[in-house]
């Protein structure tokens, strides 16, 4: 088993992404690495794909973080094509589509990525942003319905990163509107999770180590 684990400065990204994507975008972009795997630390293990498939992913990240957008989506590419149903990667390469102006293409990706993980809650964010690039106010407010769903149904025990998904996304859809937006203060779940993903690419998240839906 090879296990790989990088942790990644949400500010890195953020200088990529500042220039990259427009004003009304890019307030909710700039932590796009940010939970990726959990707070910023990405454990992917390629268990059947070996050292290779697991550099190449780890050098799309830093590609990404670098600022250089286009090389890192064409590093992602490659691990798609060997574990096509990988959430973290499938994310990664939507964002990398984001920073390149490419949102339509981006929302397939943002998509697999919840199709992959319904808990990658951050996609859902990132899946909204990319419809108000293109004009789709409907669809983006569709994936905040989504958000707030899934956050009436966790009540005060949601994952913090489930909330921050919710509020980035409402904040993005105000600022389209032309709404002051009123910088809210932090979230503060009542449990504390732990953030780090350790499943397989392919291979649906153990619950006991990427808990979303927490037990009464």
């Amino acid at each position: 088993m090879f296990r790989s684990r990088l942790a990644i400065p949400a500010l890195l990204l953020s200088f990529c992404l500042s220039w990259a994507i427009p004003p009304i975008a890019s307030a909710v972009l700039g932590d796009s690495l940010d939970v990726v795997g959990g707070d910023g630390q990405l454990a992917p293990t390629f268990e059947n794909q070996g050292v290779k498939l697991t550099e190449i992913f780890r050098e799309g990240v830093q590609l990404l973080a670098d600022g250089k957008c286009k090389r890192a989506e064409k590093k992602f590419e490659a691990v798609l094509e060997k574990v096509p149903r990988n959430s973290d990667t499938n994310y990664l390469r939507g964002v990398a589509l984001q920073c390149q102006h490419k949102y339509k293409k981006a929302l397939r990706y943002f998509k697999h990525a919840k199709r992959d993980d319904a808990n990658y809650y951050i996609a859902y964010e990132k899946l909204g942003v990319s419809y108000l690039a293109i004009g789709g106010m409907d669809e983006a407010k569709g994936e905040l319905r989504e958000l707030t769903r899934i956050a009436d149904a966790c009540g005060d025990r949601c994952p913090m990163k489930l909330l921050k998904a919710k509020r980035k996304l409402a904040e993005a859809i105000a600022r389209f509107e032309g709404v002051e937006v009123v910088p809210a203060k932090a979230e503060k779940p009542r449990r504390r999770f732990d953030p780090i993903r350790t499943s397989a690419p392919g291979v649906p998240a153990d619950e006991t180590a990427h808990p979303t839906h927490p037990q009464p």
